[in-house]
């Protein structure tokens, strides 16, 4: 797949990707963050974690000082996660 460079810069501080579907913004995250603390919430089992037990993500993202950058793709499948998190 070849992909088209994107007029898109990095922030420092934390920040929203929002677009259509199938649009490379996933990609685009993955080369920009290799680092990343990614938590894929189309991912049936880690869903089922978080929504049962919130607290878990709080867990995962306080657990791993060293990564300063979190990704949560998806966060549309559990909009309760903003009230934690933003």
């Amino acid at each position: 797949m070849e992909t088209i460079p994107r007029n898109l810069k990095t922030l420092s501080s934390s920040f929203f990707l929002f677009g259509p579907r199938g649009t490379g913004k996933s990609t685009w995250l993955r080369q920009h963050f290799p680092e990343a603390l990614w938590i894929d919430l189309l991912d049936p089992r880690e869903q089922r974690i978080f929504r049962a037990h919130l607290e878990h993500l709080l867990e995962r993202l306080m657990g791993d000082p060293e990564r300063t950058v979190v990704v949560i793709d998806e966060i549309q499948k559990a909009p309760t996660f903003l009230d934690v998190i933003h």
